[in-house]
């Protein structure tokens, strides 16, 4: 058995044409890296909203393992036919989602050996002045043991809020890796008590582009205040990282920042 697991964890997909670029290129992906676990956040799979179930079986037949979520969970409302079905969807804890109507919380817990690495998805807040960080310890309590590598992904718009959370559960979580910007950050580094950290992954979408959508649509809506549309502009990026964790001490070996372009 390995003495480490590596996992490979990618930012936002935005849109149809960010997600059949990633689902074309993980064979080149997982030959180039090598990884054990692929990870993507998910949550702007289908139209820049949500991941209806046609998607979710695309991600799978393709080789993604975990499926994060976050503000736009229910962006595709159909979701909530197969969420209780499915094992590998991670959804934002309640306790720190605004509509408490959705009470669908899921980890996903992947078997590696001996050990059970367990991804958990928490929401940031909306506020600059306030950290509202307590009902996110008592949330992970649960979560802590001696079995489980604990993986978090923190959907947030703030750096300073996910970096608060990294620092307070150091040691304790093996990766704390931020998502929701779409814009990588060049933060990336392990903690001084074992956990890798980096406040933004970033996203898969087109490069030339507003966070994914297309930059035209953005501009125009400060007149107009319509809804953006998703960028169909080629060339694709991927942002993600590569992360290597000891299964014995739980202990982060290394974080790799990775930009490519997708053909």
């Amino acid at each position: 058995m390995p003495n480490s697991v590596k996992l490979f964890v990618v930012g936002d997909i935005i849109g149809k044409g960010a997600r059949n670029a990633l689902i074309c290129k993980i064979p080149e992906l997982k030959e180039k890296y090598n990884y054990d676990i692929l990870a993507v956040n998910a949550e702007n799979t289908t139209h820049g909203r949500g991941l209806n179930h046609n998607h979710y079986l695309a991600y799978k037949k393709a080789g993604v393992d975990v499926m994060t979520m976050g503000n736009h969970v229910l962006g595709e409302a159909t979701i909530i036919d197969y969420i209780d079905y499915v094992d590998d969807i991670v959804v934002p804890g309640n306790v720190n989602y605004t509509d408490k109507t959705f009470d669908k919380h899921k980890e996903a817990n992947i078997k590696f050996g001996d050990k059970n690495i367990k991804f958990v998805n928490v929401l940031g807040i909306n506020t600059t002045n306030k950290l509202e960080i307590t009902d996110k310890i008592d949330f992970f309590s649960k979560y802590a043991d001696d079995n489980s590598i604990l993986i978090v992904d923190f959907h947030g718009e703030y750096t300073l809020e996910k970096s608060v959370f990294a620092y307070y559960f150091d040691g304790i979580v093996s990766l704390v890796y931020g998502t929701h910007t779409h814009v990588q950050t060049a933060d990336e580094r392990i903690l001084p008590k074992g956990t890798a950290f980096i406040s933004d992954v970033g996203m898969c979408g087109s490069r030339e582009s507003v966070i994914g959508y297309d930059y035209k649509s953005c501009v125009d809506k400060i007149k107009t205040h319509e809804r953006s549309a998703v960028s169909t502009l080629k060339p694709y990026m991927i942002n993600a990282i590569l992360v290597e964790i000891d299964l014995d001490t739980r202990k982060a070996i290394k974080i790799e920042r990775i930009n490519e372009i997708l053909e």
